[in-house]
């Protein structure tokens, strides 16, 4: 049996829009900015001095790994690059690629430097409830994210993830 032209067409616009779980209705599919994200997502930030870091690919593959339990509790993977030329995106981990001004505000307002590595978890309220130097498994996001009072009132909700 083969699949109508049409159809594979439809399933290609949808695809790239799965890759990203949507916390609320009125949340923006894919935000641009951290404030468009604040009370929608739990962004993971990961600073990293280039692309080649094997830092940032483990952090990126152990997220790769586990890209259901990133989608159930919101997370977003923000690389935070300054030289984003030739970085391969993540297979299945929700991520958003932003403007390098935006990158670069976002350097500014957590006074991290080009030449440094570091992971942010911050909760949909803006706030940072992880900061590391390594990267971080994804158990210990798990649990901290489970542990939040806004992902035990999710969890609470009728079909929730």
């Amino acid at each position: 049996m083969t699949i109508p032209l049409f159809f594979l067409a439809i399933l290609t616009l949808l695809i790239p829009m799965s890759t990203t779980a949507q916390a609320k209705p009125t949340c923006a599919l894919r935000p641009a900015t951290l404030a468009e994200m604040r009370h929608c997502y739990r962004p993971l930030l990961v600073f990293s001095p280039d692309i080649a870091d094997r830092r940032l690919k483990q952090q990126q593959s152990d997220l790769d790994a586990a890209a259901d339990d990133m989608m159930d509790r919101f997370v977003l993977f923000l690389p935070v690059l300054s030289h984003a030329a030739g970085y391969v995106t993540p297979l299945d981990t929700p991520y958003m690629l932003l403007s390098s001004k935006e990158l670069e505000n976002i350097r500014n307002r957590f006074h991290v430097a080009e030449n440094q590595f570091a992971v942010l978890l911050l909760d949909e309220d803006g706030s940072v409830k992880l900061l590391s130097s390594t990267p971080v498994s994804v158990d210990r996001l798990n649990s901290l994210i489970d542990a939040m009072p806004g992902r035990k009132a999710e969890m609470q909700r009728p079909h929730a993830n």
